[in-house]
């Protein structure tokens, strides 16, 4: 680790837990506890870390996260059967800190030209923000990826042992055949999804015909796994099918595929596990299906949260204006109206709406108007297959790397 880095990591260190012990040792068990006023503290944080879910009737219910601590609770145990670093609370802080611990070190060895423009994919996101803008202190930092990644984990159910039923898996089209091609793979997953009734989403458009990266039931990715692989090995050409046959040909045909991949899906040992198929190569280590609209509902509770972490007196525009590429854009940042207006188009936040319903007041203010944007730039609501802001429209960002997608 590089001298300067060090700090960082020893203030990153006072949020209730080292990350350094779980970065060197990864443990499966981890004990926090509760005594003297700094445990008190910690207790009165974590009682009041809040997630959404939606009810089957379509109703949105406010639950805490941990619910079983309350004012005489001493302590609480964090436990994760392949180690806590694959845990996403604890994988997306220690990325984080990594990335900013990394330019930093490039920083002090001058490898980083002055007024460089940069972007982030997802986790990467608030890395690059704390990195090269400073938007908040390393503590900040860490307590909004630490509760980000909790959201994350408790929205999915698990079994006795930590087991979710959900992951990803990154897809090339082009390994089924030269014209399977973008179209075809929409058609298959929504086909996948609409006949399983089990989620399955694209949620990453990396490289055009070449590399897309799928979330949702494990039962559906493997079913996917199927049908591609059926696909290939049979020469199916789905564009020529739409050519010689209806629609509805198509589909049915389509159905049959589906319905004997899934049942040879539903017949394998549980809990399933996902194997490599011709076109498709599992994310091994996520049980969360990141990026889908099942996350959706927790973007109201962590934007919140993410306000109260980001101080507009803390905020230098200059370090953004032309400089940050927020993901839900995918161009420069900019303080202006047409820009607020477009980051609205987009996402439809109540912020931003705000912002521009009052634009003559926030003209003044541009350390004001720069953090309303950030809180959308990287908690975007509303865009399609997006949540936290991590997919822009249909995905115009890079690939998800790593364990925490």
């Amino acid at each position: 680790m590089a001298p300067r880095s060090r700090p960082r990591w020893r203030r990153a260190d006072q949020i209730g837990f080292a990350i350094t012990n779980i970065v060197k040792n990864n443990p499966k068990e981890l004990t926090i506890h509760f005594g003297g006023p700094r445990g008190k503290q910690i207790r009165q944080n974590y009682m009041a870390m809040t997630f959404e879910t939606v009810a089957a009737d379509g109703t949105i219910k406010s639950e805490r996260i941990f619910k079983d601590i309350d004012e005489n609770t001493s302590s609480y145990t964090y436990r994760a059967p392949t180690g806590l670093l694959s845990a996403t609370q604890f994988t997306q802080p220690a990325l984080t800190l990594m990335e900013k611990a990394s330019f930093v070190d490039m920083q002090s060895k001058g490898l980083v030209p002055r007024d460089s423009t940069f972007a982030g994919h997802s986790l990467g996101e608030y890395a690059a923000l704390a990195a090269l803008a400073d938007v908040m202190p390393i503590e900040s930092l860490v307590s909004v990826v630490f509760y980000r990644g909790l959201t994350m984990q408790v929205a999915v159910e698990r079994d006795a042992t930590g087991r979710s039923n959900y992951s990803m898996c990154a897809v090339n089209p082009s390994r089924i055949s030269k014209t399977f091609n973008e179209e075809a793979l929409r058609f298959v997953v929504s086909s996948v999804a609409e006949e399983t009734g089990w989620l399955l989403e694209i949620v990453n458009y990396n490289i055009a015909n070449q590399q897309y990266v799928c979330a949702g039931d494990l039962r559906a990715l493997d079913t996917l796994a199927g049908v591609t692989n059926f696909l290939k090995m049979e020469k199916i050409d789905i564009d020529a099918m739409k050519e010689q046959f209806t629609m509805e040909e198509v589909k049915k045909h389509l159905k049959e595929i589906i319905d004997n991949a899934a049942k040879k899906t539903e017949a394998k040992p549980q809990p399933l596990e996902l194997e490599r198929g011709y076109a498709t190569i599992p994310l091994k280590g996520i049980d969360v299906p990141f990026h889908s609209t099942f996350l959706r509902s927790g973007v109201k509770p962590f934007r919140s949260f993410l306000l109260k972490k980001i101080n507009k007196t803390t905020i230098d525009p200059a370090k953004l204006v032309g400089k940050y590429i927020p993901n839900v854009t995918a161009r420069p940042f900019a303080l202006t109206k047409e820009y607020f207006e477009d980051v609205y188009r987009l996402t439809s936040s109540p912020k931003i709406g705000n912002v521009l319903a009052n634009w003559d007041k926030y003209q003044g203010d541009g350390s004001a108007a720069a953090a309303a944007g950030l809180t959308n730039g990287v908690n975007g609501d509303g865009h399609e297959n997006g949540v936290n802001g991590v997919n822009g429209v249909n995905g115009v960002n890079g690939a998800e790397h790593g364990v925490e997608a």
